[in-house]
């Protein structure tokens, strides 16, 4: 939904303030939640595989190689080993943090939903 279709949506009295863009409409269904919940997760855990790679790597014990920071480590994985070691298995990531989030989304905003009685953003923080 872009901002010109929620702003004639909106009621007469409302502004643009009172838009929140961090909930979906109270509309979406099932299916919506759960393709936003797969894309948050592949998304977030595609950005994240690089950093999560350094911290496994720095968290070996009695390794031979010893990295100063996230920032060395990353410079000197992918220096040595090049930018594909930074990538290597987030294709069985993805696979599981896809499904995996999009069954926690929608779950989510189904409790949400029935705690509220049915009023959308009754609970919104």
């Amino acid at each position: 939904m872009t901002l010109v279709s929620q702003t004639r949506s909106m009621p007469a009295n409302a502004s643009l303030e009172d838009i929140d863009y961090e909930e979906l409409p109270a509309s979406t269904t099932l299916g919506m939640h759960l393709i936003a919940g797969a894309a948050a997760g592949i998304m977030e855990h595609s950005v994240m595989y690089p950093i999560d790679i350094v911290k496994t790597r720095m968290q070996v014990v009695g390794s031979s190689v010893a990295y100063n920071g996230v920032v060395q480590a990353l410079r000197s994985i992918s220096t040595t080993e090049g930018m594909r070691t930074l990538y290597r298995g987030v294709m069985s990531v993805v696979l599981g943090a896809g499904p995996a989030h999009a069954v926690y989304f929608a779950t989510y905003e189904h409790t949400k939903k029935i705690l509220a009685g049915g009023q959308a953003n009754a609970l919104a923080a």
